[in-house]
């Protein structure tokens, strides 16, 4: 009984050990998805005003972003300190694709992380040097065709090719279309549009969702059964797509391996650099993700974030902590929650 007893005490201390060491958040990486938006696809036979214009970040997407950035502000500033409370440009870096929808996202982050009344004041008052102390942060960006960080179809040839040869191939996608393909006619009938492949129909089946979302009448010609199925087969051939490992490689690797490099120079104390924010896609998350060897089943919610978070333990040693919509990433080829530095620069190829 006494031996069993220090082996209960011996234990409970080393779990106590492994439960409160000491981790130290020296940097942090998020890529978000934009927030809601409106459709990219005119329905010719049905085309509801848009008044932000058509693939353009709405109310709703600016105030889901917005919650995105007071989230950021009490995990960065409030809690870990990794920032500080007001900016200094050092510290932290925004990159954003070249489409109004990201740009805006990435901007109603920024006014969460760092809100009115932490703006810069003017040298010898109180006066602030913006209308209510906004602190404007710079967000920089390179032109869509030239995008390869975070855009797979930055060169619409290439990536037409791969779907081609990798995605249509495929017996569950040959399957699919086969189930579909004789209803086609009718929904273009209703629609007035002329599509005749499953990934032509991932933009009405985009569209036909945020009408939902927005309580927007359906055309007349579709009835409630046939807005559910082209819903249902959109989301399956974009997962699908995405779930390809020939597809996700398009911008996947590139990304992961540039996180890796932003982590790899903080472990090393070369920059005073803190944080980054990526902002970005539904199809560059899922890239990322089967990247990782974890692909999303499920196309990524707006406002979507993959966290990537640099701990530094007591004992000197860097783990690397990732966390999608803030739930905890098990990678394979790392430890049974988290990756060491080391296994996470090797997964990236670094």
């Amino acid at each position: 009984m006494y031996f069993k007893k220090i082996i209960l005490f011996l234990s409970l201390l080393l779990l106590s050990s492994v439960l409160y060491a000491k981790e130290t958040l020296i940097f942090a990486i998020d890529l978000i998805r934009h927030g809601d938006r409106t459709p990219l696809l005119v329905i010719p036979k049905d085309h509801p005003v848009w008044l932000e214009g058509m693939g353009q970040l709405t109310a709703i997407g600016m105030q889901q972003e917005f919650q995105r950035g007071v989230t950021f502000r009490k995990k960065y500033i409030d809690h870990f300190h990794l920032l500080p409370p007001h900016l200094q440009n050092q510290t932290i870096y925004i990159i954003s694709t070249d489409l109004d929808r990201t740009l805006m996202s990435a901007e109603a982050v920024l006014l969460g992380l760092y809100p009115l009344k932490t703006g810069p004041l003017l040298p010898g008052s109180n006066k602030p040097a913006l209308p209510y102390a906004y602190q404007p942060v710079p967000i920089h960006t390179k032109p869509v065709d030239a995008n390869d960080l975070f855009i797979s179809d930055f060169d619409a040839a290439k990536y037409h090719q791969l779907l081609t040869r990798y995605v249509d191939s495929r017996p569950d996608w040959i399957q699919k279309t086969k189930e579909l393909q004789n209803k086609f006619p009718a929904w273009n009938k209703a629609t007035g549009l002329n599509f005749t492949t499953l990934h032509q129909f991932g933009a009405l089946a985009d569209a036909l969702d945020i009408y939902q979302i927005h309580h927007i009448p359906f055309p007349a010609g579709l009835s409630a059964a046939d807005v559910k199925e082209i819903i249902a087969a959109g989301r399956w051939a974009f997962v699908t797509e995405y779930q390809t490992k020939e597809i996700a490689s398009i911008v996947g690797p590139r990304l992961v391996a540039a996180i890796a490099d932003y982590l790899q120079k903080a472990s090393q104390q070369k920059t005073p650099l803190k944080y980054v924010l990526f902002s970005a896609h539904d199809s560059t998350i899922m890239s990322v993700m089967t990247t990782l060897q974890r692909p999303l089943n499920a196309q990524p919610p707006y406002a979507s974030d993959v966290n990537f978070a640099l701990f530094k333990a007591d004992a000197g040693d860097y783990v690397v902590k990732v966390n999608y919509n803030g739930k905890r990433v098990t990678i394979p080829g790392c430890d049974a929650t988290d990756c060491t530095l080391a296994q996470f620069m090797k997964l990236a190829g670094q």
